[in-house]
């Protein structure tokens, strides 16, 4: 069962949550076009109106292929709605396995996108401070688009540059800069951003929790004997040079997109040195004999005080498909009314990630397998009457949630990440699914099944 939004677009899923709010997808029952819908809940975070009228007029703004698309806004007494492109291939963060990373080739797919994508913001005077893998995403072509402009600010406009103040991100992505009590440039502190993101796709960890002096990690980073310690040690040689440029700890210093661009390791062939320092990134090691990446804390991102600049808050979206327009313009919301969907065509729709599976258990049974797995494991969790399970880990750092749904005489079981790392939420996922990997089905499964879950023969 699905809910209708309004009248011809029904909401099928869930596909995530923030500190206000959450995501959900919806498809249009005539053409069975894809939105992906934004809610803030005003009702119950009212403070938070500012800032999403902010998060609209910015990324309203803007056009690029390299950028979630912004479809339009609407604003009732208790929600603000934001609809976006639908980015099927899921978030960046699910590519990358714990402790070893991705394809070189893949990773430096993403990283030109991503460098594509920054350097159009910072030209339009925008800077994102929350770039990481959680806020990357891919749609059905595996083409990376930025998202989530919640913490995006203006740093120049008509021709006036400020310096940024305020300390807002995830902590292991942030620039030493923002954590100081100074002002600082925006372009250095998002590019610092994407250097971390660059070293989690090849080592498939996070180097530090926090660039501060008082993190062993980081500390070790500025001295000459880091390279023999991981994830360093994982980089090739061009990769690791490229690196030493972008997290060069003084912001004057730093390499700018254009000499980034220019690096060799930016610009060479796949097939061309592969030297490494240390360990490759394609090591067959155990996971459990790798070092653990740190989970950053929650909540995920700061979030701050904002203003809006004259005019920002009337600015719309740019040309629309005539299949959003009853999103925006239709005068009723209809909360309770359902509509019936078949099981192939939600399936179908199920945006593509590596943390599902499937169990030869019905729904009941794979509910009360998970509990006592989820127990034994050390997990708290809390089970809703629409078998929706919330886990949180034992020292409250990361919260994840399980959807279970019954497919005839089997069941999906569906992960995704709700609060703190990504990749320490897939590192939690491989336990439960090694925990489980008795009652996952071994067998043939159909199409749509096989293509949601990435287990397409």
């Amino acid at each position: 069962m699905s809910s209708e939004f309004v009248e011809g677009w029904r909401i099928a899923q869930t596909l995530g949550e923030g500190t206000f709010g959450e995501v959900k997808l919806l498809i249009n029952q005539n053409t069975n076009g894809t939105v992906a819908m934004k809610i803030i809940d005003l009702k119950n975070f009212p403070d938070a109106l500012m800032m999403v009228k902010k998060e609209a007029a910015i990324h309203s703004r803007l056009k690029h292929s390299s950028i979630i698309k912004y479809f339009g806004h609407r604003h009732s007494k208790d929600n603000y709605y934001i609809f976006l492109e639908y980015a099927s291939g899921g978030e960046l963060f699910d590519r990358i396995e714990p402790d070893i990373g991705m394809p070189h080739s893949e990773a430096k797919k993403f990283f030109k996108e991503l460098l594509a994508g920054v350097e159009y913001l910072h030209s339009n005077g925008i800077a994102h401070r929350d770039l990481k893998p959680e806020n990357l995403l891919l749609d059905e072509h595996g083409n990376l688009k930025i998202s989530d402009f919640g913490l995006a600010t203006l740093f120049l406009c008509g021709g006036k540059r400020r310096k940024l103040e305020k300390r807002c991100g995830t902590r292991p992505y942030l620039a030493p800069e923002v954590l100081s009590e100074l002002p600082y440039q925006a372009e250095p502190s998002d590019i610092w951003s994407c250097g971390i993101i660059l070293v989690s796709m090849l080592a498939g960890e996070l180097p530090w929790e926090m660039p501060s002096a008082d993190d062993e990690d980081y500390k070790l980073w500025k001295t000459t004997d880091y390279a023999n310690h991981s994830p360093w040690c994982k980089l090739d040689t061009l990769a690791l040079s490229l690196v030493r440029k972008i997290l060069i700890p003084t912001p004057s210093k730093r390499y700018d997109i254009p000499k980034i661009q220019s690096h060799h390791w930016f610009i060479k062939s796949k097939t061309s040195d592969n030297k490494k320092v240390g360990l490759s990134v394609l090591s067959d090691r155990g996971l459990d004999d790798a070092r653990p990446c740190y989970s950053q804390p929650a909540p995920a991102a700061v979030p701050f005080s904002v203003s809006i600049p004259p005019n920002e808050s009337d600015i719309h979206s740019f040309t629309q498909p005539t299949q959003v327009e009853d999103l925006l313009l239709s005068s009723q919301i209809q909360t309770s009314q359902t509509v019936s969907t078949t099981l192939n065509n939600s399936i179908q729709k199920l945006v593509k990630r590596m943390t599902r599976f499937i169990v030869c258990l019905s729904s009941d049974e794979a509910l009360a397998t998970l509990s006592q797995f989820l127990d034994d494991l050390g997990y708290t969790c809390k089970i809703n009457t629409s078998g929706l399970v919330t886990i949180t880990t034992a020292d409250q750092r990361l919260v994840f949630k399980s959807n279970v749904i019954p497919m005839n005489h089997q069941t999906l079981m569906d992960f995704r990440l709700s609060r703190g790392c990504g990749l320490e939420f897939k590192r939690h996922f491989v336990a439960i699914k090694n925990a489980m990997s008795k009652f996952i089905s071994k067998g043939p499964i159909m199409w749509p099944v096989a293509m949601a879950t990435n287990t397409v023969p």
